[in-house]
C-alpha cells in the first residue's frame, strides 16, 4: 500500500495542476488602477450572474486561443497541457485504448469527470478502456478528441465534485466546452510539426467562420488532421535470438513497435447556432460530425512459442491435422533446436495435403496491426428565455452517438488453417456503438425576500436513455472449427489473433433509462458571506435510486482575501457498456500470451470467480481554499479530499482452472476451453484522493509590452483503502478484496506523478509574442509489460518509480499584419525522455521507456503554424 499523506519535506514538494493560460482562471480581486472584467461562467453555479472570480469552488476558464497556441491539436493532449491534474498517456499497445485514449482528472478515471458542451451533457464514447494503465482500466468516458480546438470560445473547468448539480460522473469535476458564437469574420490556419527523431509528422488544417442568421448567428468550424506513427523500440530479445540464429524473416529493426499510433482521415465538423424567437427567447442548436482512423501495433507472435498458433509440445512447432477426423493425417513433427525450426520437417509438412503449420506462412512470426474507424455525431436543440414574471427557462433535447468499427491486419484466425497460405490476414472483429439521449428542463429565478440579497433558485428535470450496442464481426474473425477432431479440439486459437471477433451469439443491444430532479439554492446572506446548496434525486430502471447533496460557502474577509469551500456527496452509475460488454483480448499470463476474456459481471464464468451485479459507486468530496491578492499577484490555494466507495473498475486477471472450465461448460458456455483467464467489472474497493492546487498569476514589467507570469502547483495523492486478501498482505484483516491485485494497487496509487509544477511566461510587444513554459513532472510508477513478473516480491528491480523530469516549451509568434500571423514553437525543447527501463531486458518485449509516461516518450517536437484572420 502507498505511504500515508505527508506534508513535510520532501512530501511538500509540489506538482503541477495548471499550465499556461490560467490568468483568467484565477479569481479577479481588486487591483490598484485596473478595471477588472469578469467572465460569466456556466459551471459551478446556476446563477445567471456568476463569474469565475467570485465562485465558492475552483473554476478555471481557459480561453479558446490558448488551445490554438500549442503545437498539438489533439484535444486530449491539449487538455493535459492546460487543465489542472488532467493526464493522458500515449497508449502504444492498449487494444481499443489506442483508438480512444483514456484520461484522468485528479487521478480518477476518465468517466469520473462529466463532460459538457455548451452546458449540455456530452455523450459517451463507444470504447471501454480494457487496458488503461491501471487508473482507467475499464473506464467508459466521452470521446473529447472529436472536438476541434478552433471551435472553442473557452473551456470551463469545475475542480470540485458536482453530482448534486449535474448528475452521474461529476466526481472529479466538470469540463464544459463552450463553442464560439461569432456572427462574422473567420480564421484559417495550418500547422505542421514533427519530432526531433524525424518521425511522427503531424499536419492540421482548420477553419472557423461566423455568419449572421436572422438576427442571430451561425458559427461553423472544421478541422482535418493526420499524424504519422512513431517508434521508440528496441528489438525484442526473442526476435533478436531468431535473427542471430539465421532467421531472415523477422521484422527489423523492431518486431514489435512501442510508439504513438497512426492517425489518418481525422475530420471534425462543429456547428453552433442561436437566433431570437420573439422578444425574450432564443432558439439554439449545436452539433458535430467527426470521423478518424487510428492504427497501432500489438505484441509480436514468436514463430516457435506463440500459444495456439505456433507452439507445439516439447519444443516443437504446432502442426494442424486437416484430415476428416483430425487424427489420421500422419503429420510429421517440426522440432526446434537452438531457435531454428527444422527446415526438412517444415518441407515435409508442406508436402502433406493433410497437414499445415503456420510457420509456412509466417516463418519470422507476425505482429498484428490493430485499429478502429471512429464515427462521432451529436445534435442538440433547445429553447431558452425569460417569462414576463421573471422566471427563466431552458428546455433542450440532445442526441449523441459514437461508434468504432475495429479492424485488424497482418494476423490470422488459426481456426482457418485449412486454407493454408491463402488464409485471410485482414479481419473486422466487430463494432461497438454508444448512443445517448437526454431531455432536460431547467427553470430559475432570483427570489427577493427582503434580506441582504435575492435567493437564487433553480430547479429542473432530466430524462436520459443510454444504449450500448455490440455488432458481430465478420465470420472469419470469430469462426470456430468445433467439429470432433477439428482445430478447436487440437487447441488452436479461436478468432482473429490478438482481438478475436465478436460472435453473433454475443452481439446485442442493452439500454437503460433514468430520471432526475434537482433543486439548487444560492444567496449572499450577508455582504461578505455567500451560501449555497443543491439536492438531486435520480432513479435508474436497473438498480434503483440515489440522492445526493452539496453545500458551498464563500466568506470575503477583506477586499483582498476570501475563504471558500464545499462539501458534497456524489455518485457514478455503472454504464450500460460496463454491465454488458464482452470482449476477448491478448495479454500476458504465466509469462506467455494468452486469450483473456472481459465478460459481464453476471456471466457464469465471472460469477465463478466472484463477479456480481454492479451498483453505483459513491463519493464524498470536500474542498477548502483561499483566494487572495498580494500586491499585483493573485493567488488561490485549494485543498481537496475525494473518497470513492465501491469504485467501479476491471477486476485483476482471474486465471481459469480446469475445474472452472468444466463447470462453465456444464453451465452452457461453449467457448470456455478457449479462455485462459477472465476479468469483469466490480465494485470491490475504495479509494481516497487528496490534493492541493496552488495558482499564482501576476503581471511583470519586462521591457516594453505586456508580460504575464503564471505558476501552478499541484500535489495529488491516491490511496487504495481496501486491503488485499493476498497471503502476507493483510493477514489480520477480515474485510478485504481479492478482485484487484498488487499491480493494480501500485498503478492506482503511483502511476501518475504525485507532484507537478508549471511556470509560464507570456510576453507580447508590438508585432511579437513570446511564450516560455517550464513543467516539472514528479516521480511515477511504470508497470511491467510482462505481468508474469508480478510474482516478484516487493522491491524487485521493476518495482520502482521513474525519476522526475523538467520539460521546457517555447514559442515565438510574429504578426505581419492584423490578419496574418506566423508561429514557430517547440515542445520539450531539451528533448527529455523518461529514464530507460530495465523491463525491456527483463520481459523481452522491446520496450525502452515506460508506456504510461505522463509526458510521453517521443522526445522533442517542433512545429510551424500560420493563421489568417478575415472579416
Amino acid at each position: 500500500m502507498k505511504q500515508s499523506w505527508r506534508w513535510g519535506a520532501p512530501g511538500i514538494v509540489p506538482a503541477v495542476a495548471l499550465s499556461l493560460a490560467l490568468p483568467a482562471a484565477v479569481p479577479a480581486l481588486a487591483q490598484q488602477g485596473e478595471e477588472m472584467v469578469e467572465e460569466i461562467v456556466v459551471v459551478g453555479s446556476r446563477r445567471q450572474d456568476r463569474s469565475a472570480a467570485d465562485s465558492p469552488v475552483p473554476v478555471d476558464v481557459v480561453g479558446g486561443e490558448h488551445f490554438r497556441n500549442l503545437g498539438d491539436t489533439d484535444m486530449d493532449s491539449l487538455l493535459a497541457a492546460l487543465v489542472p491534474s488532467y493526464n493522458v498517456d500515449t497508449q502504444p499497445i492498449s487494444d481499443a485504448g489506442t483508438v480512444m485514449r483514456p484520461a484522468s482528472l485528479r487521478a480518477l478515471p476518465s468517466d469520473a469527470t462529466l463532460i459538457l458542451v455548451n452546458g449540455k451533457r456530452r455523450h459517451r464514447g463507444s470504447v471501454i478502456s480494457f487496458l488503461g494503465g491501471g487508473i482507467s482500466d475499464g473506464a467508459h468516458g466521452p470521446d473529447v478528441a472529436a472536438i476541434p480546438a478552433i471551435a472553442l470560445d473557452r473551456v470551463e473547468v469545475l475542480r470540485d465534485g458536482a453530482s448534486a448539480q449535474y448528475g452521474s460522473d461529476a466526481i472529479a469535476g466538470v469540463i464544459n466546452f463552450v463553442l464560439r458564437e461569432d456572427s462574422d469574420g473567420g480564421t484559417v490556419e495550418a500547422r505542421w510539426g514533427q519530432h526531433f527523431e524525424g518521425d511522427g509528422s503531424a499536419l492540421t488544417i482548420a477553419s472557423n467562420i461566423g455568419l449572421s442568421l436572422a438576427n442571430g448567428f451561425l458559427n461553423l468550424s472544421g478541422e482535418f488532421r493526420q499524424a504519422d506513427p512513431t517508434s521508440r523500440s528496441v528489438q525484442r530479445a526473442d526476435a533478436q535470438g531468431l535473427i542471430e540464429a539465421g532467421n531472415t524473416s523477422v521484422r527489423q529493426p523492431a518486431a514489435q513497435i512501442w510508439g504513438s499510433p497512426e492517425v489518418r482521415g481525422d475530420y471534425k465538423l462543429f456547428a453552433n447556432l442561436g437566433m431570437p424567437v420573439g422578444a425574450s427567447s432564443e432558439f439554439y442548436a449545436f452539433g458535430n460530425y467527426a470521423q478518424r482512423t487510428v492504427e497501432g501495433g500489438f505484441f509480436f507472435r514468436n514463430p516457435h512459442t506463440r500459444t495456439g498458433v505456433f507452439r507445439g509440445p516439447n519444443g516443437t512447432v504446432k502442426v494442424a491435422d486437416l484430415s476428416a477426423d483430425g487424427m489420421s493425417g500422419d503429420c510429421p513433427t517440426i522440432p526446434v533446436v537452438n531457435s531454428v525450426a527444422d527446415a526438412a520437417a517444415i518441407a515435409a509438412v508442406a508436402a502433406n495435403p493433410n497437414c499445415y503449420s503456420f510457420i509456412e506462412r509466417f516463418p519470422g512470426g507476425f505482429t498484428p496491426q490493430f485499429g478502429g474507424d471512429v464515427v462521432d455525431m451529436s445534435l442538440a436543440l433547445g429553447l431558452r428565455g425569460g417569462l414576463s414574471n421573471g422566471w427563466l427557462y431552458d428546455v433542450s433535447a440532445v442526441f449523441g452517438r459514437n461508434s468504432v468499427e475495429h479492424f485488424m491486419h497482418n494476423t490470422i484466425n488459426p481456426q482457418l488453417a485449412a486454407q493454408g497460405n491463402a488464409i485471410p490476414t485482414t479481419y473486422y472483429p466487430g463494432t461497438y456503438t454508444q448512443s445517448d439521449r437526454v431531455f432536460d428542463l431547467n427553470i430559475s429565478k432570483p427570489l427577493d425576500f427582503g434580506g441582504n440579497g435575492p435567493l437564487h433558485f433553480a430547479a429542473g428535470f432530466e430524462f436520459r436513455q443510454a444504449t450500448f450496442e455490440r455488432e458481430a464481426g465478420d465470420r472469419n474473425s470469430w469462426f470456430i472449427d468445433d467439429r470432433p477432431g477439428g482445430l478447436a479440439a487440437q487447441l488452436f486459437g479461436i478468432g482473429s489473433n490478438g482481438f478475436p471477433g465478436l460472435a453473433p451469439r454475443n452481439a446485442g443491444e442493452n439500454s437503460r433509462n433514468s430520471y432526475a430532479a434537482y433543486v439548487d439554492l444560492e444567496s449572499n446572506v450577508r455582504d461578505d458571506l455567500l451560501l449555497g446548496g443543491a439536492l438531486r434525486y435520480e432513479n435508474y430502471d436497473d438498480f434503483g435510486n440515489t440522492l445526493d447533496g452539496k453545500l458551498t460557502f464563500r466568506y470575503q474577509m477583506s477586499d483582498t482575501f476570501a475563504v471558500r469551500g464545499a462539501a458534497s456527496t456524489g455518485f457514478r452509475a455503472p454504464t450500460v457498456g460496463q454491465s454488458n460488454v464482452r470482449n476477448v483480448t491478448t495479454a500476458f499470463a504465466g509469462g506467455m500470451l494468452a486469450d483473456e476474456a472481459t465478460l459481464p459481471p453476471t456471466h457464469p464464468i465471472s460469477v465463478l470467480k466472484g463477479g456480481k451485479a454492479l451498483k453505483p459507486e459513491e463519493s464524498v468530496n470536500t474542498t477548502l481554499g483561499v483566494v487572495m491578492a498580494v500586491g499585483p499577484a493573485n493567488i488561490t490555494i485549494d485543498y481537496y479530499n475525494i473518497v470513492v466507495e465501491g469504485r467501479i473498475a476491471r477486476s485483476s486477471v482471474k486465471p481459469l482452472t480446469p475445474a472452472d472450465v468444466a463447470e462453465a461448460e456444464r453451465l452452457g458456455v461453449r467457448d470456455a476451453s478457449s479462455i485462459s483467464s477472465v476479468v469483469f467489472f466490480t465494485n470491490d474497493f475504495d479509494t481516497t484522493t487528496r490534493g492541493l492546487d496552488i495558482v499564482l498569476t501576476m503581471p511583470l514589467e519586462v521591457g516594453s509590452g505586456a508580460t504575464d507570469l503564471t505558476v501552478a502547483i499541484n500535489r495529488n495523492d491516491t490511496e487504495v483503502d481496501t486491503p488485499l486478501c493476498a497471503a502476507g498482505m493483510n493477514p489480520d484483516v477480515s474485510s478485504c478484496t481479492d478482485l484487484i491485485d498488487r499491480l493494480r494497487v501500485k498503478q492506482i496509487e503511483n502511476a501518475l506523478p504525485t507532484n507537478r509544477i508549471s511556470a509560464s511566461l507570456n510576453h507580447a510587444a508590438g508585432q511579437w509574442r513570446f511564450l516560455g513554459r517550464v513543467t516539472r513532472y514528479g516521480e511515477f510508477y511504470g508497470a511491467p509489460a510482462n505481468q508474469s513478473l508480478l510474482s516478484s516480491p516487493p522491491g524487485a528491480p521493476w518495482d520502482s518509480d521513474y525519476e522526475s523530469r523538467w520539460l521546457v516549451d517555447a514559442e515565438v509568434a510574429y504578426s505581419f499584419s492584423d490578419k496574418f500571423t506566423a508561429v514557430l514553437g517547440v515542445q520539450n525543447l531539451l528533448d527529455e525522455y523518461p529514464q530507460t527501463t530495465s523491463q525491456g531486458a527483463q520481459d523481452g518485449v522491446g520496450m525502452l521507456y515506460p508506456e504510461n509516461s505522463p509526458y510521453g516518450f517521443n522526445g522533442g517536437f517542433y512545429y510551424l503554424r500560420a493563421a489568417w484572420d478575415f472579416k
